[in-house]
């Protein structure tokens, strides 16, 4: 595979995006499954119906005496790949040189090759220092982002706010970029599940479709969207203090995202929605100060994942949905854990369900190639 590199342009004060081409010779052989997997990761099920229209997988598995980590797994739900982490695994990005950047809860930032090479760590932070948390993303400057917790004194007390970094890992800098603290207020600005030590939650980074990032606030049920020089709110779509007004509420979302101009796709969880118990993925139409329901699909059988799980649009339109809770966990989730590919007209294309030896799955995304020696 050839990898074209656009180059990196900078300022003092923004983040400029630029344009990533990755070309592809021809298409590359399909990996064998694993043999001789290790005791517990071969303690977790993988039941898989239907045809996935992308080559892999990534789930993000954890079980607190079992296997914990990043697997990649191929249509027929036969581990292809994996990666054990220290603590609970928090989101990856892919790079343009086919690296995978894993976030790792205890060790931070572990950058590997699509073999499985280790490269380089950005390594955790104890609190109250820059402790990564939820997500990381690649950016077209070929560098990272990723969220932090951001911890100061408010009102005679601490309280922990985000801060979203930015870390060159081939010059090994990193760059707070944004804090809450500089555009939001925790007397005005927190959710009926805030507190001093997580008053916003942020679960999900995303760059838009003009550069923008798009940063999702679990706690104030709100996606909010950040200009490409990190200086100012752009919107506030959803829950606190709303700027764009939701027509038909999403709750305790996650993996917010621009799928198009003016079209934002996220998994629903549904968390503070009791009386509905069914979590979602819903793309969302944005019409000036107002956003109306495009699209949304939810499984034949009704699955309320209260936290965790993801939705993730797929190139022929089709959209991978992970469900990560299984029963009881947290009270009132049903439960089970499970993928689906569904088409654009809400037909299930694929389904995997996921049992044995495993408490949760964070997502599950699509991964377009990879190869080992």
């Amino acid at each position: 595979m050839r990898l074209r590199r656009s180059s990196r342009r900078r300022t003092a004060g923004a983040l400029l995006l630029g344009a990533v081409a990755v070309a592809c010779d021809a298409p590359t052989e399909p990996l064998p499954p694993l043999r001789d997997l290790p005791a517990d990761l071969a303690s977790v099920g993988f039941a898989a119906t239907g045809s996935l229209s992308v080559p892999y997988f990534m789930l993000e598995l954890r079980h607190p005496e079992g296997f914990t980590g990043f697997v990649v797994v191929e249509g027929a739900g036969r581990p292809v790949w994996y990666h054990r982490t220290a603590g609970s695994p928090l989101g990856f990005t892919r790079r343009a040189n086919g690296d995978f950047v894993l976030l790792d809860g205890e060790r931070g930032l572990v950058e590997v090759t699509a073999a499985g090479h280790p490269v380089r760590v950005l390594p955790q932070e104890a609190r109250p220092g820059r402790r990564m948390h939820h997500d990381v993303i690649s950016t077209p400057a070929h560098t990272i982002l990723f969220l932090a917790e951001d911890w100061r004194r408010h009102d005679g007390a601490p309280v922990n706010g985000e801060a979203l970094w930015e870390w060159d890992p081939e010059g090994g800098v990193t760059v707070k970029r944004w804090s809450a603290w500089n555009h939001l207020d925790p007397l005005l600005d927190s959710g009926a599940r805030s507190r001093p030590d997580d008053w916003l939650h942020a679960n999900a980074l995303a760059i838009g479709a003009r550069g923008n990032v798009l940063v999702s606030f679990h706690f104030l049920d709100q996606v909010v969207s950040l200009d490409p020089t990190f200086l100012t709110v752009e919107w506030r779509l959803g829950g606190t203090r709303a700027t764009i007004a939701v027509d038909d509420p999403f709750s305790g979302q996650h993996t917010a995202q621009e799928v198009a101009p003016h079209r934002l796709l996220l998994f629903d969880n549904g968390f503070e929605l009791p009386d509905r118990r069914y979590s979602r993925a819903v793309e969302y139409r944005i019409e000036g100060s107002h956003a109306r329901v495009a699209w949304q699909w939810q499984p034949p059988r009704d699955n309320w994942a209260r936290v965790i799980s993801g939705a993730r649009r797929l190139p022929g339109g089709g959209t991978l949905v992970g469900f990560g809770t299984p029963a009881g966990m947290p009270a009132g989730s049903t439960g089970p854990i499970e993928v689906y590919e569904v088409t654009a007209a809400g037909a299930v294309a694929w389904h995997l369900e996921i049992g044995g030896a495993v408490s949760s799955m964070y997502r599950a995304s699509p991964v377009f190639s990879l190869q080992r020696p």
